[in-house]
């Protein structure tokens, strides 16, 4: 099976409402320890969340990420019967650990977009952790000098892709999920910092005006996987000097915007970095009964086109 990401130009851009292309119907996401799915609803959002035993998602970009692939097709089958998406195209999402994304900095960009993927694959090379022939990679300028590039290895984007399939619905596109989290809230689109903990990862990333400013997925080896205060400072720390170092940065407002932090980090967050607000994720659009924002937060993303 052959994986594209999206042109990564859609993801940067807002688009026109006259030649944008449809939002997405249905978004799909696998994660360590849960299912969520969402499906466009009129003017909202249906939504239902399932529980993963424990181990049956485990992200890797090299190793086999699904334990038992049969078992998590059944629960996605029925989740998506929950929000009338079977047999739909859906928005997959995928684990950070599994589908990357990275920002790379040249002291110049080609003009000609066929030339971008050879140079990202060739400062990649050595990054990689599978062989390149295994690579797939999409590319787009932010800047210049700057580069945005999403990759993965082929095999295990099939994983996913195929527990899709064999739940009744298809991937029309495959995005790791954190990525699409900074389309759940307009207050991501400039002034936040994103922190998002998921079992064995934390993702940092943030917008400015709109545009993918930073985006680190980092794994997390401390027992239980979670994230500590040495972990989240770094970006933090990059963040401010970002904001701090923008003309048009001036009147504050900054938001530490945070899913899935131990309440503990939290507080020290608030404590540590009085300079901005600290707020967990919040969403208005979707309900479901018994899940958390954190817990839609990449699927309702996802429904609001902008990565398409």
């Amino acid at each position: 099976m052959t994986t594209t990401f999206p042109t990564i130009a859609k993801l940067l851009a807002k688009l026109d409402a006259l030649t944008a292309p449809a939002a997405p119907e249905l978004a799909v996401e696998i994660a360590p320890g849960r299912i969520a799915v969402a499906r466009r609803e009129g003017a909202g959002v249906r939504a239902h969340v399932a529980g993963l035993s424990a181990g049956a998602v485990q992200p890797s970009a090299v190793k086999q990420n699904l334990s038992d692939p049969d078992s998590i097709a059944t629960h996605l089958r029925q989740a998506l019967a929950a929000v009338g998406g079977g047999e739909s195209a859906a928005v997959l999402l995928v684990p950070d650990l599994t589908a990357r994304l990275s920002v790379l900095e040249f002291e110049s960009l080609p003009a000609k977009r066929e030339e971008l993927e050879p140079l990202a694959r060739f400062r990649l090379r050595k990054s990689l952790p599978f062989g390149e022939e295994q690579a797939v990679v999409s590319c787009q300028m932010l800047s210049p000098t700057r580069l945005l590039v999403a990759f993965g290895e082929r095999a295990r984007l099939d994983e996913y892709e195929d527990c899709l399939a064999a739940a009744g619905a298809h991937a029309a596109t495959v995005l790791p999920s954190g990525l699409t989290c900074l389309a759940a809230d307009p207050a991501l689109e400039h002034g936040a910092l994103l922190l998002r903990a998921e079992p064995g990862c934390l993702t940092s990333a943030f917008c400015w005006q709109g545009r993918i400013e930073f985006y680190r997925a980092l794994e997390i080896s401390t027992p239980g996987g979670k994230p500590t205060f040495d972990d989240v400072f770094p970006s933090v720390a990059y963040f401010r000097d970002r904001i701090e170092q923008a003309p048009e940065a001036s009147g504050g407002g900054w938001l530490l915007y945070t899913a899935g932090l131990p309440e503990e980090l939290r507080a020290r967050l608030r404590e540590e970095v009085p300079w901005a607000t600290v707020r967990p994720a919040q969403l208005a659009a979707a309900q479901a009964t018994g899940a958390t924002a954190e817990q839609l937060l990449a699927v309702t993303g996802a429904l609001q086109g902008r990565f398409l």
